[in-house]
């Protein structure tokens, strides 16, 4: 469920075609079945050569009383000719009692130049972060976005990126799966054309030692997670769902179309 819950985190950004300031927001609903997991909300404010992205998300329906949890971020970026760029990134996951926050801040040169974790990490249940890991890196949300510039570009989604959260080191894969035509089966979310991506983790420090997810000892990821983009936004490529393959079945992130606020 976990990694759901990454997927659905990292699919809430938008295009960067706009040229001009403009504000947004994004609600995503999480579902398994007919039974409501969670929820998401993007706001975010975009500029020429900058952009403010702030994101949440949290439990709902009955899992928020049986393992109730929030997550929070907090993003800006600077606009270069390579593409986005991470300057600052702040995180905040709630899960019971329990809270886990880290703080990043980037130079010029995409290298992390401060940082700060709450708590420390536990180098008994995490492979260590090195400082090679921290050089020529992104944060989730500029991945994204380079993503979906990708994606308009070359009209596939066939890259990957290297990946830096405060306290996990990670490779994203994204491969191209194919186009589909969305029907509508809840109130309010996409139809349409849309271009199916797979997403894979591939992690590299930070991860616990007795995932299954290291790097060599994982079981096959692909197709595992998928990520649908459309133009819902008056002709800019959205992620509109994420559908991910777990033991209990199919668990599907939808945007909402009527909670989507354009000024």
């Amino acid at each position: 469920m976990h990694r759901l819950f990454l997927a659905v985190s990292f699919t809430l950004c938008v295009s960067a075609a706009a040229a001009s300031y403009q504000s947004t927001r994004l609600v995503y609903t999480v579902s398994w079945g007919n039974i409501l997991l969670a929820k998401s909300q993007l706001d975010y404010q975009v500029g020429k050569d900058d952009a403010r992205i702030s994101a949440n998300v949290e439990s709902d329906g009955f899992i928020a009383f049986f393992s109730g949890f929030q997550s929070r971020a907090k993003a800006d970026l600077v606009l270069k000719d390579t593409g986005w760029t991470p300057k600052t990134l702040f995180m905040e996951r709630i899960s019971g009692r329990k809270k886990v926050q880290s703080r990043v801040a980037w130079d010029d040169d995409s290298n992390v130049s401060t940082e700060s974790r709450m708590p420390e990490l536990d180098l008994d249940e995490v492979y260590p972060l090195t400082a090679q890991m921290r050089v020529n890196v992104l944060d989730p949300y500029s991945a994204v976005l380079r993503l979906i510039r990708h994606i308009e570009t070359s009209g596939d989604c066939t890259t990957s990126y290297e990946i830096y959260d405060g306290r996990r080191r990670n490779r994203l894969h994204f491969k191209t799966l194919g186009t589909t035509d969305l029907t509508e089966t809840r109130p309010g979310e996409f139809v349409g054309d849309a271009l199916i991506c797979s997403l894979e983790f591939e992690p590299i420090g930070g991860h616990q030692i007795d995932s299954k997810w290291r790097s060599g000892e994982k079981d096959d990821d692909g197709g595992r997670i998928k990520m649908f983009f459309g133009r819902p936004l008056q002709g800019q490529i959205v992620p509109v769902r994420v559908e991910v393959d777990s033991w209990i079945g199919t668990v599907v992130g939808r945007l909402d179309l009527r909670k989507m606020m354009v000024q």
